[in-house]
């Protein structure tokens, strides 16, 4: 008994000298605790503890993003072949920007103190590799799927607009898996390139964005001073305007109205000028967007206010389009 008595004393000895030589998880060293082969860190300070923290968590989100985008126009200027216009790499510049300004979810403060040098707070912002990778692998999962069901449902598109927009979204989504494959590399787990080369989407999308122009064709009154303003406006934002129906591959079409208001003022004269707008796909007939526009403006003359009314309208409606044209992925000259 007394032997048992001994072992068992032994033991408790030896187990509170190990506890007594290991610190606590909360204790230990930021290095300790948040190594870089784990851990991706970034430290900033602040006259407050919340400051610090905002600061140090802006601070490893502009270092992380900083990093993808650079990789990512890596990559996606490498699908692009000599003799493409500036334009191109323009768009998918900035279809990059949007892929990249990813929220680092997961990222968390992982320790805040004194700054005794400096005064007011230092911070430390860290995000775990691992449950970052597990994230972004299945979502470059999924995005190689979606890829693989848009390039076998292309082979149906028909009509110009329609299949450059098809083009347009797989571009986009090309661009995504890029952005996905340059975070993991960021984070040190480097994406092994598939061996399906889509550069020839890139190629069709530019050819095709380069061929095509638009045809306007409006009803009503004040439908030629609506198109000559719309014209003007969408020439200079670049797009291809044809006077021939047949060899356009988007019509622009509606109807253009104004209607005089009774506001009670004798002295002004009010119009209401409205467009009921459609761009269709001319090789299809299938109606790509509607906008649906109405501008109010008031002068003296009656006359006057009809101009303006039907300017502002025209305006609108070419804000609109502009949207539209660019998410389709028309080419501006």
């Amino acid at each position: 008994m007394k032997r048992l008595h001994w072992m068992v004393l032994t033991l408790v000895v030896l187990m509170a000298a190990a506890c007594a030589g290991s610190k606590p998880a909360e204790e230990m060293p930021a290095a300790d605790r948040f190594p870089p082969d784990r851990f991706l860190t970034a430290e900033a300070t602040g006259a407050t503890e919340g400051e610090a923290k905002r600061a140090a968590m802006a601070e490893l989100a502009a270092i992380f993003e900083s990093q993808v985008y650079a990789r990512t126009v890596q990559q996606a200027t490498s699908w692009i072949g000599e003799g493409l216009p500036e334009q191109f790499d323009r768009q998918v510049e900035q279809t990059v920007r949007i892929h990249t300004d990813v929220q680092l979810e997961g990222a968390r403060i992982g320790r805040v103190e004194p700054d005794d040098a400096a005064g007011g707070f230092r911070a430390l912002a860290v995000l775990d590799r691992r449950q970052a990778v597990g994230r972004w692998q299945r979502e470059l999962a999924e995005t190689h799927m979606a890829i693989d069901g848009q390039v076998e449902a292309l082979a149906g598109v028909k009509g110009r607009l329609s299949r450059l927009a098809a083009l347009n979204r797989i571009t986009a989504l090309m661009v995504r898996q890029a952005a996905i494959e340059s975070r993991l590399s960021v984070l040190g787990r480097p994406v092994t390139p598939g061996l399906d080369d889509r550069s020839d989407i890139i190629v069709q999308r530019e050819r095709m964005a380069r061929d095509v122009s638009l045809y306007v064709q409006l009803d009503g009154n004040p439908a030629p001073p609506f198109t000559r303003r719309l014209n003007a406006l969408l020439s200079g934002d670049g797009y291809t305007l044809t006077p021939y129906r047949d060899e356009a591959a988007g019509l622009i079409t509606g109807t253009i109205r104004v209607q005089p208001l009774d506001l009670g003022n004798p002295d002004v004269r009010f119009i209401r000028a409205m467009a009921d707008v459609q761009l269709v796909d001319m090789d299809t007939d299938v109606q790509i967007a509607t906008f649906d526009e109405s501008v109010r403006k008031g002068h003296v003359n009656e006359g006057e206010a009809a101009r303006r009314a039907v300017e502002g309208v025209a305006e609108q409606v070419a804000h609109q389009l502009v949207r539209t044209l660019s998410t389709l992925g028309l080419a501006q000259k």
